[in-house]
């Protein structure tokens, strides 16, 4: 009986933070971002930090500088 109890609150607990936390579905949106690739060196970065020129992306302006002086 003990055991059912426990559980019941650990149910209910994790009910409640979980709408807390999840409310709205904030958490799950600032999860999402897109990823592109630099064109220079290739590191991953988030695309909203790159440097973007026509469907090139760079990691930072030195890379995009960079690369358009070699090509």
């Amino acid at each position: 009986m003990r055991i059912l109890i426990l559980i019941s609150i650990g149910l209910l607990l994790y009910i409640i933070i979980a709408n807390l936390l999840f409310k709205d579905g904030a958490l799950l949106t600032m999860a999402t971002v897109e990823m592109v690739r630099c064109s220079h060196c290739g590191m991953h970065i988030p695309e909203n930090k790159s440097v973007r020129s026509e469907e090139n992306f760079y990691c930072s302006q030195a890379h995009f500088d960079e690369h358009h002086k070699v090509n």
